[in-house]
């Protein structure tokens, strides 16, 4: 079991005091899992504070052990909120 880090990219753009826009992403939590998916789930099952899921447009997460595939889950591993509806409903 490992722990990951769960993030999420939010609908909506970040507006810095400098007037320059970013897109906005959100740190959701840390998780307790076997996996990357697994943890993303577990956050949208249990989410560790009031979320409205509407506003997130597609969530990961990142071991936070050391390993040289880490740090490539924003990029290749996105889970959009329809899959974990999906997920969630064929359990």
């Amino acid at each position: 079991m490992s722990r990951y880090i769960v993030l999420a990219a939010m609908k909506g753009e970040f507006l810095a005091l400098s007037g320059n826009v970013y897109e906005n992403f959100q740190m959701l939590g840390y998780v307790n899992t076997e996996d990357h998916f697994d943890a993303v789930k577990h956050f949208f099952e249990e989410p560790q504070f009031p979320i409205d899921w509407g506003d997130v447009r597609y969530m990961w997460a990142e071991s936070l052990e050391e390993n040289v595939i880490n740090g490539h889950y924003g990029d290749y591993h996105l889970v959009f909120i329809e899959d974990l509806t999906r997920a969630v409903k064929d359990i």
